[in-house]
């Protein structure tokens, strides 16, 4: 079985949410996953012929959930959700 090769791993913010963006090589195929970095509630993942390929899929799949995902505010008195 082949190793990962060409690793690489960042965080940032897509659509007002932390993301957490993971790309790799196994053979000649790139592969990406994408998790919400807060909570941690869902995984996106593609893989392509390019690393540009792989994580732009990636991406528009992620952002395409985003935007279905509705932020709301905690209960009255609740204060142990970060950013309310």
């Amino acid at each position: 079985m082949p190793k990962p090769e060409d690793y690489s791993e960042r965080k940032t913010q897509l659509a007002g949410w932390p993301v957490h963006i993971v790309t790799y090589r196994l053979g000649t195929t790139y592969y990406t996953t994408i998790d919400n970095t807060d909570p941690g509630a869902w995984v996106v993942k593609a893989q392509g012929a390019t690393k540009e390929a792989a994580e732009s899929q990636a991406l528009k799949d992620a952002q395409a959930l985003m935007e279905k995902v509705k932020k709301s505010k905690p209960p009255t008195g609740c204060t142990s959700v970060p950013g309310f």
